[in-house]
C-alpha cells in the first residue's frame, strides 16, 4: 500500500546537542519496501551491531519519525539516529525532560497522515511530545509518573501503559481505565499493541492478555489457551493475528482463544521476552538463550551466531520503511538486519576463505577452503565434509572439478585427490609423477583423463598414470581449457600458451606477455573470453580485444567469468564482485560508447569481505538453478538474480544543523543573518539505512554556486565570506541503489551587508564613475576611430588564438582564477579519491585548513586589490612549501586555504603547518590593522586520520576545522593539531 509521508522536522532545541534539520515541505510517494526475504537464513542478512554508540546499552523501544529518523528509548536518554551517528537527549541538554530514563517512543501521526514528531515515555518523568523544535510535557492524571508503552489505535486515540494502569487519550483528554471499564485490578502491564481492526491488546503481568474492542474488554488466560499467564510481549502479524510471548512459549489468537504453533514447538516452555510480526508475514521471536528465531510460511529456524546477540535478552524490535529490522537488547545496544543484494554463506569450519566452487551436475555443490578443506552447501550453510577431509593430504584447496564418471577431483597444495562415487580417495603427488605439488587448475581431457595445471607445469592424469607436458614447465599454470578442436589453452602467470598435436604456440596471438590468465569462458558463437590480471580479454578468430580502462578495469584482476544467461558477465575480482553488460562491451566494439563501467558489489551489498578470491581455476561457479557462486576471503557469495531486491525508496533528506560563524542557527527559520558573516556551515542527512555508507549527496547554494556540488558521502557544506544577498541552500540525496530524492531539502536565508557593501554607497561610486567615464568617452572616441581599421585586421588573427585560449580555460577549470592554485571543487574531488586510496592501503591522510588572520580588516585598510595581491602571495607560498606533486594546495573560499597531504601522519602534518605559518611571517607583508602583529599572518588547523579505521572525509575536514578555530581562539598566527 502506498502512503504519502509528509516530510517534517525532527528537531529539538539548540541545547539538544545541535539536532537541527530543515522542514521537509513536500511529500514522498514512499510505499513500504519489502520485508526481509523469508527465503534467506537469518545469518545471511547484513547484520550491523551498534555496540558502543549509545549512551546506555538498554534499548527499550524503537520508532521511526515521519522524516525517516530512528528514535530509541534508553535508560541513558532519548536517542536520535539519522544514518551516521547517534545523538542523545537528556535533562542536561533538554531541561524540560525530568528523567533521563526513557522507557517508550512512538511516532505521532496526525489525521492528515503527516509526520508530527514522537511520543516519549519516561520512568518517573511522565509523557512528552517531541514536535518541531520542542519537547513538551503532556498532562496526565494525578499519580501517573511512569509510561511504559505507547500505541495509537486506528481512530487516532493514544494508549499508554503506566505505573497506575492503562490510560486512553482522546482529543487530548486522558482517562485512566479501571475496574468499571472491565480492566483487571491495578497491576503491571508489560506490553501493548494496536491491531488493524481497531482493537488494542495489552499484556497484564500474572493475569494474561486483555483485549479492548469497541468499548468492550475481554481477558484471556491459561483457560483460553495461553501457555502461561506471565505474558512478556505482544505482536500483530501481517494478517492481523495477535501473538503473545509468555514465560512458557508463544501462542497466537484465533476463534476466541490462544493456540500454540506446532511448527515452533522448539519454543514451548521457553521465555519469549519479545516477538514481532513483519510486513512479509514472518513472525520473529527472541527466546532466552536461543538467539533470534523466526517463523515463515515455509520453515521455523533460529540463529545464535549473530555477533553481540549470544545470551542477550531482546527488549524491542522495529521494522522501518525500507524493511530493515532493528533489534534493541538489554545490554549490547542496538542491532540492525538489512536486506542485501548478495548473500554470503559461511559455516562452522576452521576457515571460511573460499578458494574453489563446483557443483557436480545434478548433485552437491562443493566448496574448497584455504585451511578448512572441503564443504558442501546444505540447508543455507556450509557443512564441512569431514569424511572427505580426513583423506586429503592438505586442507588448503585450490581447485575442484568433476568428470563424466561422477568422480570429484580436488587440487590443493599437496597434489591431486580423486574421489570415486563412494567417497574413497586416491591421492597423486610428486611421487606419482606430478610435476608440482600445488595444483591450480583442471580441465577434462577429450582423449580421456584430466588435464592438471600445477606450479611447475601441466600433466594429464589418466587412471593412475601421470603424463607430464614438458613444454609448459617454468611458469605456473592458473587455468586450463580444451576447445572443440582439441587445442589445450593454458593460462599462465605471465601469459598464454596453447598445446595442439604436440606443438606449443601462442594460440595465434601475441601470447599476452606479462599478463596473468586466470579464467577461460567459451561461448557458443566461438568466442573465448579470458579473465586476466588487468581486466577482460576476448579472442575472436585469432584477434585479441582487451577490455581494460575503457571498460572500467583499472588494473583490476578478473579471477572468474560467469554468464548469467540474461545478457551479463559476472566476475570475481580483487575489488569485489562485478557485473558488466555484454551490450556495453559490444558498444565499445562498434564505437557507440567511448567508456563503460561495471557495476561493482561490495560490503554494502552483503559481502562480508570485499576481496574476491582467485588465481586458480574454479573460484566461482554457476549452479544448476542459475545462481552464481563466488569464493571470497570470508565465505561464498551467492548471486540469486531472481531475488536481488532493490531499494526503490528515495531517502528523506533534512538539513540537520546550520552554523553561522560557529554559532547554531535554526535552519527552519534562519531569516536575515549578519552583517559580517564570515563562515557558513550546513550539515545534512538522508535517512536511508539499508546501506548508509552508499548514500550520496549533492548540494548547491542558489545565488552563489553555478551548478551542483557532488559531495559523495560528505554530509557538510562550507561557505566563507559570501557577499550580501538572498540565498537558497538545496541538498539532494540518493539511496544505496542510486534512487535520488529530487525534491531534497532547502534552507532560505539572507546575508546583510556591511556599510561599505550598502546600495547607496555603491550608487555614489557608480555616479562618480559615470561622470569620469563620460569625459573619457569623448577622448576615446577619436582614438577608437583610428584603431578601428587596425582592430578589424586583428580580429581574424585573434579568433584562432581565442579558440586555443578556450581550450586552455577548460583545462584550467580546476584552478582558482585569483590565486592560480587549485579551487575548492578540485580539492573535494582529490580528497574523495585520496580517501578511498588510503582506506585500501591503510595509510595516513592529512588535511590542513589555513585562514589569513584579520583579513577583512586587511581588505578595509588596503583595499580589495591589495587584499587580492596578499591572497595571491600567500597562495604561492603555500604551494611552494608542499612536499611534492602528490600534495595539493587549494583555495577553499575567501581567505581560506586547504592542503591535502597524502601519506602524512599527524606529526608530519603539524610540522608542515608550523613551517607554513613561519613562511608567511617571513614574507613580512605589512598589516597595520592586524590584532596579532604588524604583518600578515595565518592560522592553521591540522588533522590526520587513517581512513581504513572508519569515519568519513567530512570527519577529517571537521577535525581540521575545529583545530583551526582553536588556533584562532588562542591568539592566531599559529598551527594547532586536531
Amino acid at each position: 500500500m502506498s502512503i504519502d509521508v509528509q516530510r517534517a522536522c525532527a528537531l529539538l532545541p539548540h541545547v539538544l546537542r545541535g539536532l537541527l534539520c530543515a522542514v521537509l515541505c513536500a511529500t514522498l510517494p514512499t510505499g513500504p519496501a519489502h520485508a526481509l526475504d523469508p527465503q534467506r537464513a537469518i545469518g545471511q542478512f547484513t547484520h550491523v551491531w551498534y555496540e558502543n554508540q549509545l549512551p546506555q546499552g538498554t534499548v527499550l523501544s524503537i520508532a521511526q519519525q515521519g522524516d525517516g529518523a530512528i528514535w530509541l528509548a534508553t535508560y541513558g536518554g532519548l536517542v536520535r539516529h539519522s544514518g551516521a551517528g547517534f545523538d542523545a537527549i537528556d535533562p542536561r541538554s533538554a531541561p524540560a525532560l525530568k528523567s533521563s530514563a526513557i522507557t517508550a517512543v512512538s511516532a505521532a501521526v496526525g489525521k492528515d497522515g503527516g509526520a508530527n514528531g514522537i511520543w516519549v515515555g519516561t520512568l518517573n518523568g511522565g509523557l512528552y511530545r517531541q514536535r518541531g523544535r520542542t519537547l513538551e510535557p503532556v498532562p496526565l492524571p494525578e499519580g501517573i509518573e511512569s509510561v511504559f508503552g505507547i500505541v495509537t489505535d486506528t481512530t487516532g486515540a493514544l494508549w499508554l501503559t503506566t505505573n497506575a494502569g492503562v490510560v486512553r487519550i482522546v482529543g487530548g483528554e486522558p482517562r485512566l481505565l479501571g475496574d468499571a471499564d472491565g480492566f483487571p485490578p491495578r497491576g503491571f502491564y508489560r506490553a501493548i499493541v494496536a491491531a488493524p481492526d481497531g482493537g488494542v491488546w495489552i499484556a497484564a503481568d500474572g493475569v494474561g492478555v486483555v483485549h479492548w474492542q469497541d468499548q468492550r474488554v475481554a481477558v484471556y488466560d491459561e483457560k483460553q489457551g495461553l501457555p502461561s499467564n506471565a505474558v512478556y510481549s505482544l505482536a500483530i502479524d501481517a494478517a492481523g493475528t495477535a501473538w503473545a510471548g509468555t514465560q512458557a512459549g508463544p501462542a497466537f489468537f484465533r476463534d476466541g482463544r490462544f493456540h500454540r504453533e506446532p511448527r515452533a514447538a522448539a519454543l514451548d516452555g521457553r521465555r519469549i521476552y519479545h516477538l514481532f510480526g513483519d510486513r512479509e508475514g514472518t513472525v520473529w521471536f527472541a527466546p532466552l538463550d536461543m538467539g533470534l528465531c523466526r517463523l515463515t510460511a515455509e520453515r521455523f529456524a533460529c540463529d545464535e551466531r549473530l555477533a553481540g546477540m549470544h545470551g542477550e535478552t531482546v527488549r524491542s524490535m522495529f521494522e522501518d520503511r525500507e524493511g530493515n529490522l532493528w533489534i534493541g537488547t538489554t545490554s549490547s545496544g542496538l542491532h540492525r538486519l538489512s536486506q542485501s543484494k548478495l548473500v554470503t554463506v559461511t559455516g562452522q569450519m576452521a576457515s571460511n576463505a573460499v578458494r574453489a566452487v563446483h557443483q557436480v551436475p545434478g548433485g552437491d555443490l562443493w566448496i574448497g577452503t584455504d585451511g578448512g578443506g572441503l564443504a558442501r552447501y546444505r540447508d543455507q550453510t556450509l557443512e564441512p565434509a569431514a569424511d572427505y577431509n580426513a583423506q586429503l593430504p592438505s586442507q588448503l584447496v585450490r581447485a575442484i572439478v568433476s568428470d563424466a564418471q561422477g568422480r570429484l577431483w580436488v587440487g590443493g597444495t599437496e597434489g591431486v585427490t580423486r574421489f570415486d562415487g563412494d567417497g574413497k580417495a586416491r591421492n597423486l603427488g610428486i611421487g606419482d609423477g606430478l610435476p608440482g605439488t600445488i595444483v591450480f587448475a583442471f580441465a577434462p581431457a577429450r582423449e580421456g583423463g584430466m588435464w592438471t595445471g600445477t606450479l611447475q607445469g601441466v600433466a594429464r592424469i589418466e587412471g593412475d598414470e601421470v603424463h607430464v607436458v614438458e613444454g609448459s614447465r617454468g611458469d605456473d599454470t592458473r587455468a586450463l581449457y580444451e576447445d572443440p578442436d582439441g587445442r589445450l589453452w593454458i593460462g599462465l602467470r605471465s601469459g598464454l600458451h596453447c598445446l595442439h598435436a604436440g606443438v606449443f604456440d601462442r594460440c595465434g596471438t601475441d601470447g599476452l606477455p606479462g599478463t596473468s590468465v586466470f579464467a577461460f569462458h567459451p561461448t557458443p558463437e566461438g568466442d573465448l573470453w579470458l579473465g586476466t590480471s588487468v581486466g577482460i580479454v576476448r579472442i575472436r578468430d585469432g584477434v585479441v580485444t582487451r577490455y581494460l580502462e575503457r571498460a572500467g578495469f583499472h588494473g583490476d584482476a578478473v579471477f572468474a567469468l560467469l554468464d548469467d544467461g540474461r545478457g551479463n558477465f559476472w566476475f570475481s575480482s580483487n575489488r569485489g564482485i562485478g557485473r558488466i553488460a555484454k551490450a556495453d562491451l559490444q558498444a565499445l566494439d562498434d564505437g557507440s560508447k567511448p567508456q563503460v563501467e561495471p557495476r561493482w558489489f561490495g560490503t554494502a551489498d552483503g559481502m562480508l569481505n570485499a576481496q574476491g578470491n582467485g588465481a586458480s581455476q574454479t573460484p566461482a561457479a554457476r549452479s544448476d538453478d542459475g545462481r552464481l557462486w563466488f569464493g571470497t576471503a570470508k565465505g561464498v557469495v551467492v548471486v540469486d538474480l531472481d531475488s536481488m531486491q532493490g531499494n526503490p525508496q528515495p531517502p528523506p533528506v533534512t538539513v540537520e544543523r546550520m552554523l553561522v560563524d560557529g554559532v547554531d542557527v535554526d535552519p527552519l527559520d534562519p531569516g536575515r543573518l549578519g552583517p559580517g558573516v564570515e563562515r557558513l556551515e550546513l550539515q545534512f542527512a538522508a535517512m536511508s539505512y539499508v546501506a548508509p555508507s552508499a548514500v550520496r549527496y549533492r548540494y548547491r547554494l542558489e545565488g552563489f554556486d553555478r551548478g551542483w556540488n557532488q559531495a559523495g558521502s560528505l554530509r557538510t557544506a562550507y561557505y566563507t565570506n559570501l557577499p550580501p544577498g538572498d540565498y537558497v541552500f538545496r541538498v539532494m540525496a540518493s539511496n544505496n541503489d542510486g534512487v535520488w530524492n529530487q525534491d531534497g531539502a532547502s534552507v532560505q536565508f539572507s546575508l546583510l551587508p556591511l556599510w561599505h557593501q550598502t546600495w547607496w554607497l555603491r550608487l555614489l561610486v557608480v555616479l562618480a564613475g559615470l561622470g569620469a567615464i563620460a569625459g573619457l568617452v569623448r577622448l576615446r572616441l577619436r582614438a577608437a576611430r583610428r584603431r578601428e581599421l587596425s582592430l578589424t585586421r586583428e580580429v581574424t588573427q585573434r579568433t584562432d588564438a581565442l579558440r586555443e585560449a578556450n581550450a586552455q580555460l577548460r583545462r584550467l577549470a580546476a584552478i582558482d582564477a585569483l590565486t592560480g592554485i587549485a579551487n575548492r571543487g578540485e580539492f573535494n574531488r582529490r580528497l574523495l579519491q585520496a580517501w578511498d586510496d588510503h582506506a585500501r592501503r591503510d595509510a595516513p591522510l592529512a588535511v590542513l585548513l589555513a585562514d589569513v588572520d584579520d583579513f577583512k580588516a586587511y581588505n578595509d585598510s588596503y583595499g580589495h586589490l591589495g587584499g587580492d595581491d596578499a591572497l595571491g602571495t600567500v597562495a604561492s607560498t603555500l604551494a611552494a612549501k608542499v612536499r611534492g606533486e602528490a600534495d595539493l594546495a587549494a583555495r577553499y573560499g575567501g581567505e581560506e586555504f586547504a592542503l591535502l597531504l597524502p601519506d602524512c601522519d599527524a606529526d608530519a602534518a603539524l610540522a608542515l603547518a608550523n613551517a607554513l605559518v613561519a613562511a608567511v611571517q617571513e614574507l613580512s607583508i605589512p598589516h597595520r590593522a592586524s590584532t596579532v602583529a604588524g604583518r600578515l599572518s595565518i592560522s592553521i588547523g591540522a588533522a590526520s586520520v587513517r581512513p581504513a579505521r572508519g569515519g568519513t572525509p567530512d570527519d577529517l575536514l571537521h577535525a581540521a576545522d575545529e583545530a583551526l578555530y582553536r588556533a584562532k581562539a588562542e591568539g592566531r598566527n599559529r598551527a594547532l593539531p586536531a
